[in-house]
Order: C-alpha cells, then structure tokens, then sequence
C-alpha cells in the first residue's frame, strides 16, 4: 500500500513538474471511480487524451463571451431549448453519428468538436449541420 502511495505521489510530482515547464498551472480533483471511467471512455472514444478532454470542457464551461454570442451553454441544449433547437433544423431529414476528420464548431451550441470526436451530421440539409451529441440529445 505504500508503495502505491509512493508512485502516485511521483506521478503526481512529474505532472506539476511537466505543466510548470508548459508555464500551465497543475489542477488535481477527486472523482467517483464511476465518473472517472466515464471521462476515460468518452476521451478514448474521441481519441484524445483525458487531460486534453478536461481542459477543453474547463474552457467551455468558463467561457466568458458564452452569453455575449448568444451560443447556448450545454446545459441549456439539454433543458428546455428542445423546441428552438427542431425548429432550428427543419431542412435536417435525419440524423448521422460521424467521427470527425476535422475539428469544428457545433451548428448547435458553438463548441469546439476536436478531430476524431464523434459528433452528428444532419442529412438532407443544403448546409452541412454538424452538432455535438448534448445537441442532438435535446432535439
């Protein structure tokens, strides 16, 4: 048992090591086991590191302009917004899960979608529609 307590501590010590040569600051949390296996699957499926996973959803959820642009936060695609968001996309005849080459915003809410994430493209439409699956969930 200590020995696991050692090398976490040395992992730890190499990661605020390797952000302080990044000039980034280290930010460490404490999650349920569930929560974590949920983070990990999701990063793995959009092919990317956890690390890059986190800081990217850290950045959209303290986004400072979010309101000023108009662009719904995820939490509002999920809750309440399901009536603008179907009318928002009449020309769409279905929806396709994709896995993007590309990294571009969401037609939904303006996140960022990374290449190689999953997302869903609206087929049918003149313009291609691409939204991120938190969109697509609230339809």
């Amino acid at each position: 048992m200590n020995d696991m307590r050692e090398i976490g501590k040395l992992r730890r010590d190499k990661a605020i090591s390797m952000a302080m040569k990044r000039k980034e600051e280290y930010l460490g949390a404490r999650v349920p086991g569930e929560m974590r296996e949920r983070v990990v699957r999701r990063a793995k499926d959009m092919g990317i590191p956890v690390s890059i996973l986190i800081r990217n959803t850290l950045e959209e959820a303290f986004k400072e302009d979010v309101s000023e642009r108009g662009i719904l936060s995820a939490t509002e695609c999920s809750s309440g917004e399901k009536q603008a968001g179907a009318e928002r996309f009449t020309s769409v005849l279905g929806w396709e899960s994709i896995k993007l080459n590309k990294t571009i915003q969401c037609s939904g809410c303006g996140s960022t979608l990374l290449r190689g994430s999953s997302a869903d493209i609206g087929l049918g439409s003149q313009q291609p529609v691409v939204i991120c699956h938190t969109c697509r969930e609230s339809l």
